[in-house]
């Protein structure tokens, strides 16, 4: 066993987390970031050589990817979540080097079954993965992932650090209202970032590829205004506000439920029991209070 983990996006919120933890396994992460504004798959590709040349990897996991279900530009989603998505795999066979790949819980739509282009170019990327002869994978579907230092996701942050967020700063927290369903009760599966970086290092450290695709969420799903009314029992000022969402975002794709099927935790002997949010809702609260104390205002927009 090497102790070199190749991460790609391995400055996003994801994969900057799960470099940390990767370390202190003792692990050496060689990071590639595709930070660049168009997609060129000749440059990624030589990109991703050049940084691996004459490295034995143990193990590949690829974060990196455009993360916003708002993006309607597909070739710009076709070429990081698509193409990208294929070089990694058929670098993987070359290198002969089992992958992990980040795929989302977009995939599983909604209650009429409408794909945004965002969970399309996912669902075309675990095709990819299982059609590539020869390639050891996991292909783990993330549900709404959650941590501390979303800053950089802006809009995209998870429903939980928006709420601490807003909470803390304008005193409101905001939830979307939608017809046909009671205001507050859509409800969703949210996994710790840490959950997520402990299950990936315990898959590379079991060599545990069961070239299957694998839902990583708690195993459970919170009501949001559950969610927002604990939030706000820090502070008798901060209200509940549900609001319209943004007038650019099509509401056909909005998920209203999302759970995930975590029983094959128990068949891989994983040993891990994944946070509930309300075990770590109070300790990111502190944490961006902190960011407030220090007057670093900005960065919590």
């Amino acid at each position: 066993m090497t102790n070199n983990i190749l991460v790609t996006g391995v400055r996003g919120f994801v994969g900057s987390n799960f470099a940390l933890q990767a370390n202190t396994e003792k692990f050496n992460v060689i990071g590639l970031s595709w930070t660049k504004d168009k997609w060129n798959a000749d440059d990624y590709k030589n990109h991703l050589y050049k940084i691996t040349q004459d490295i034995e990897l143990e193990s590949v996991v690829h974060l990196g990817a455009i993360a916003s279900t708002r993006l309607i530009d597909k070739k710009i989603l076709n070429g990081f979540n698509v193409e990208a998505v294929k070089i990694i795999a058929d670098f993987c066979v070359s290198k002969k080097t089992p992958l992990v790949f980040a795929s989302s819980a977009a995939i599983y739509g909604n209650s009429h079954g409408f794909l945004s282009p965002y969970a399309i170019s996912k669902q075309q990327g675990e095709s990819i993965i299982k059609s590539t002869y020869g390639l050891s994978f996991a292909t783990l579907r993330l549900f709404n992932v959650y941590g501390f230092n979303e800053i950089e996701k802006k809009e995209m942050k998870s429903v939980i650090s928006d709420m601490i967020i807003s909470g803390l700063r304008h005193k409101k927290i905001s939830i979307w209202k939608f017809d046909n369903l009671t205001p507050g009760l859509q409800s969703r599966d949210f996994v710790n970032v840490l959950d997520v970086s402990r299950v990936i290092l315990n898959l590379i450290m079991s060599s545990t590829y069961p070239n299957e695709t694998l839902d990583l969420g708690s195993g459970q799903s919170y009501k949001f205004i559950d969610l927002a009314k604990f939030i706000s029992s820090i502070d008798p000022k901060i209200v509940i506000d549900f609001t319209d969402p943004p007038e650019e975002y099509n509401e056909k794709f909005y998920q209203k439920y999302t759970c995930a099927d975590m029983s094959w935790l128990e068949t891989f002997n994983m040993g891990i029991k994944p946070f509930s949010p309300y075990e770590k809702i109070h300790s990111l609260i502190e944490q961006y209070q902190k960011i407030l104390d220090f007057g670093d205002l900005k960065t919590l927009k």
